[in-house]
């Protein structure tokens, strides 16, 4: 297994499986939690939990034999690993680039799901999402080229990293890349991934478990955003289109709220605000980020607790996002404190 990394309950894949009829068949499994590739050759039946433990397990090769017994071998990773044959390399110029770090400085990696792990870097709390396939390095790419984009804008060129993306959060309501995570800084600059700070739960992930909850159930639960919240989003996504970037997935999945204690001090009347995340790949069919910024209002009334006048204006907002893409009249539909 990787350095620095904190085993996790394995969720593992079978990716590749050659089988000869009546003789045997091998294949390659991968363990989504903890980024380890495996090797199996079976002459029999096995089940998964005869080897995969709750523990770290020292072997990455399983033989199943005839008779029914397992043995374990381990192999160097890059024997086992399916490689990453395409290759995304970065490098930081300028006083507003986003910063290089390498992989070792990530500690304390965790699973958060297919390709996100958690993890501490520079002593807080962040999100590192990786490319694990040759399939994820072009969404890696749009994610870096969508934050330069920001960056080079007048206002934020002129700044200091760090100013640079408080602004572009509180502006645009996006997540900030913090660094580009590279194998080793200065001699292979070859991309790993990017690191994010861990900007709390997906409205999703609330919708099952609850604001207040740590274990999931299977009812939907009360978001607890507001009209205001929603209003704060639509005006980043407006400032977005303004300077021409496309998110290209706007959904539940992909929009954080964020803890209390990250705006209080920012002297922002909404104590958790709704920011974006995955400005990867542009999701198939996808009509535009107004028409899924409408979609989205509706699932999160569909989800909430508001009262009968929030509801009519958050439906009639969502209407405009959708039939006209027309965030300012869209934003006056959220502005009108009048009750209908």
């Amino acid at each position: 297994m990787e350095s620095n990394r904190i085993w996790h309950e394995p969720e593992v894949v079978l990716y590749s499986c050659i089988i000869t009829p009546g003789v045997r068949c091998s294949g390659e499994a991968y363990d989504l939690a903890n980024r380890r590739w495996y090797q199996i050759n079976v002459n029999s039946g096995a089940y998964d939990e005869e080897w995969m433990a709750d523990t770290e397990t020292p072997f990455n090769v399983i033989n199943a034999t005839v008779d029914g017994s397992l043995k374990f071998e381990t192999k160097p990773d890059h024997v086992i690993a399916r490689p990453i044959r395409e290759k995304l390399q970065f490098y930081s110029e300028g006083k507003t680039a986003i910063p290089v770090t390498s992989f070792d400085r990530l500690v304390d990696k965790v699973s958060l799901g297919r390709s996100v792990d958690k993890c501490r870097w520079n002593d807080q709390d962040c999100a590192f999402k990786r490319i694990e396939f040759d399939c994820d390095i072009k969404a890696i790419d749009r994610e870096i080229k969508s934050r330069e984009r920001l960056l080079e804008l007048p206002d934020l060129r002129c700044l200091a990293n760090e100013d640079a993306n408080q602004i572009m959060e509180h502006r645009f309501n996006a997540i900030p890349i913090l660094a580009v995570v590279v194998i080793e800084q200065d001699v292979n600059n070859d991309v790993m991934g990017i690191l994010m700070p861990f900007g709390g739960p997906s409205l999703e992930s609330l919708s099952v478990s609850g604001p207040n909850s740590t274990a999931s159930t299977s009812s939907s639960e009360d978001l607890e955003i507001t009209r205001g919240q929603l209003r704060d989003l639509a005006r980043g996504v407006r400032e977005l289109a303004q300077v021409g970037v496309v998110h290209g997935d706007i959904n539940e999945r992909n929009t954080l709220k964020t803890p209390h204690e990250a705006n209080a001090a920012e002297g922002y009347q909404e104590q958790n605000r709704l920011v974006l995340i995955d400005f990867g790949d542009v999701a198939p069919e996808y009509k535009s980020d107004a028409f899924a910024l409408g979609e989205l209002f509706i699932w999160c009334k569909e989800r909430s607790s508001w009262g009968l006048s929030d509801l009519r204006k958050i439906e009639d907002a969502a209407q405009v996002l959708k039939e006209n893409g027309d965030f300012d009249r869209a934003l006056s539909v959220l502005d009108d404190e009048r009750d209908t």
